[in-house]
This record gives structure tokens, C-alpha cells and sequence, in this order.
């Protein structure tokens, strides 16, 4: 019978000691986690006496904001104006070239850009010339076709004509904004 109680004696112990590791590690888990939390307090202490604002001060910005605001936004149809399709020419040259024994025509080269966000159909460019005794001798399109956003197209257009030499010519870009 003595065996037992010793048995019983023994685990006791063990236990005992087990509780103690136990109850040690979680008093130092705190003391731990109180160091840290207090910490994080002082550092939370430090920046807002550093980075707080008066009501005057939260104010001021709020009324220069207002103010940015009012004056750098867009209406809608303003806002609606960017992304509509707006071509543009890009190094676009025209010369009039007169060969001998062959037909005159106006060269036209160079690019056209979409620089708005929607595509643009239907692209063209209508080229009206005229020579020295005011007729007209060119009034026809080159037709580009369609033009993404933010994309362009090269242009590399011969229109013939006859007559004397071109005086004068004007190359305008025309499109829709849908297909």
C-alpha cells in the first residue's frame, strides 16, 4: 500500500513542478506583453503631441482643399470633352510635286494621332488645293479609317490633279465618335 502513495507522491511532484514552469512563463508572457503595450502607448503619446492639429489649423487645410477643388474639377461636359476622340496631325507635310511627262499630284505624308481615351471611326482628311487663278484643283478625302485611343496612323497620300502648280492647300481631320 505504501507503493501507491509513492506513486501518487511522485506525480504530485511532477505536476507540481510542471504548474510552477507553467505559472513562471505566463507571468513573464505578461510582464512581457505589458513592456510592449506600454511601449506602444508611449510611442502613440510621442507622435500625437507631435502631429496634432488645433481646430483652426484642421480648418485651414480643409478650406484650401475646398478651395483646390473648386478650382481644378471638371463640369461633365468637360470631364466628357477627355474622352472623346481629338485627332491631331503629327509632323503632317503636304508637297506639290510636278513631274515631267506625268501627272501632277499633292504628296501628302506624315501622322495623325488620337490623343483622347475613345477610338475614333471614320478618319479622314479632306484635302482642298488651289492654283494661282483661284480654281480649285483638288477638293477630295483620304480616308485613314479607324483610330484607337491613344494610337496613331501613318499618312503617305498622293492626290492627283491637273492644271498649273498649286498655290495653296489645306489638309483637315474629320471623324466621328462612332462607327
Amino acid at each position: 500500500m505504501s507503493e501507491k502513495k509513492v506513486v501518487s507522491r511522485n506525480l504530485a511532484i511532477v505536476l507540481g513542478i510542471i504548474a510552477i514552469i507553467l505559472l513562471v512563463g505566463l507571468v513573464g508572457a505578461m510582464v512581457n506583453y505589458t513592456t510592449v503595450i506600454n511601449n506602444k502607448d508611449a510611442t502613440y503619446r510621442d507622435y500625437t503631441s507631435t502631429h496634432s492639429h488645433s481646430n483652426s489649423e484642421y480648418n485651414s487645410l480643409n478650406s484650401e482643399y475646398q478651395d483646390y477643388v473648386s478650382n481644378h474639377s471638371y463640369n461633365n461636359s468637360e470631364y466628357d470633352s477627355m474622352w472623346t476622340p481629338y485627332l491631331i496631325k503629327v509632323a503632317l507635310k503636304a508637297d506639290d510635286n510636278r513631274p515631267w511627262f506625268s501627272t501632277p499630284y499633292l504628296h501628302v505624308y506624315g501622322y495623325m494621332c488620337n490623343v483622347n481615351k475613345n477610338w475614333a471611326f471614320k478618319c479622314k482628311l479632306h484635302v482642298v488645293a488651289s492654283q494661282s487663278d483661284g480654281v480649285v484643283a483638288i477638293d477630295t478625302y483620304i480616308t485613314l479609317g479607324t483610330i484607337a485611343g491613344e494610337s496613331w496612323t501613318s499618312v503617305d497620300s498622293s492626290v492627283y490633279y491637273s492644271g498649273s502648280a498649286l498655290t495653296g492647300w489645306t489638309i483637315t481631320p474629320e471623324w466621328t465618335d462612332s462607327p
